[in-house]
């Protein structure tokens, strides 16, 4: 079975106990993990991790950036340090030309190059092979920009595949749905790649300007995002595919809300999830 986790819930600026509490908050409703430990580190790190490991929360990754999406790079030493500190043994990686092409509006004038893109390829298997030898998987986060983008003819998610080895992907099977593709397909087709599932849901039919947080972009527009088990996404399949693959986490994201708050969002999206029977 897999574990239930989430990214983002947390109020925008939430910071100090304030961030804890929430934490607790969502521990209580059944969540075992979040994403995002980055915030961890600020300050003492072993007592922050032990206070949200008191109450059955458990860190699940680091951004690759040691801030969060959007952050300075940092190095691979750096990276491999923080994720042994937190006791994490994932990094994930949001931000690449497809999410850039993708959240500055989809100009077709901008697309990236195929030389461009392959050339990330390249340094991220680079980043994969240094942490898998410290025994961290490097997870490439896709958007549904990766199953629109081709190039020679090929899906751009085809050639990531085709080409890394170490590379490991964290799913997100609502924006692959979006995307055209069929996440429970994947999920199996991928196996061995995938070191843990975003879990997403979206309102059919229904597109809106992208505006998550202080993000409010225009001219992106994206689906209505909604609690997960309330939209097109076949959640059960998912789930049981991923069940059938020994992934070990179901992580909850919603960019924004529909019409339920993050916390009703949140517990709506748990108990969806384990009324499956796939999740704990």
């Amino acid at each position: 079975m897999l574990k239930a986790g989430f990214i983002n819930f947390m109020p925008f600026g939430l910071q100090g106990d304030d961030y804890y509490n929430k934490l607790k908050e969502y521990a209580e409703i059944g969540y075992q993990g979040f994403e995002g430990a980055n915030s961890l580190l600020t300050g003492d790190y072993q007592e922050n991790l032990k206070r949200v490991q008191s109450f059955g929360m458990n860190p699940i990754d680091i951004g690759e950036g040691l801030h969060g999406f959007g952050g300075p790079a940092a190095s691979p030493e750096e990276v491999i340090e923080a994720a042994h500190k937190l006791g994490v043994t994932r990094i994930t990686c949001f931000d690449n030309w497809a999410s850039t092409w993708r959240f500055s509006g989809s100009d077709p004038e901008k697309k990236p190059s195929y030389d461009d893109v392959m050339k990330q390829v390249e340094e991220f298997e680079r980043k994969s092979a240094i942490y898998a030898k410290e025994g961290l998987d490097f997870m490439y986060h896709n958007h549904d920009a990766e199953f629109i983008l081709e190039y020679r003819g090929i899906e751009l998610y085809k050639l990531i595949l085709a080409n890394t080895e170490y590379l490991k992907f964290e799913l997100d099977c609502g924006w692959a749905d979006f995307g055209g593709c069929d996440p429970i397909k994947l999920i199996h087709q991928m196996k061995g790649r995938i070191s843990a599932l975003h879990v997403k849901d979206y309102q059919p039919g229904k597109l809106v300007p992208y505006h998550m947080g202080p993000m409010n972009l225009e001219n992106v527009i994206t689906p209505q995002f909604t609690a997960v088990g309330s939209g097109a996404l076949d959640l059960i399949g998912c789930l049981k595919a991923g069940d059938e693959e020994g992934i070990e986490w179901a992580i909850v994201e919603q960019d924004y809300m529909n019409t339920l708050d993050q916390k009703q969002s949140l517990t709506c999206a748990y108990y969806n999830m384990k009324e499956t029977g796939y999740v704990l």
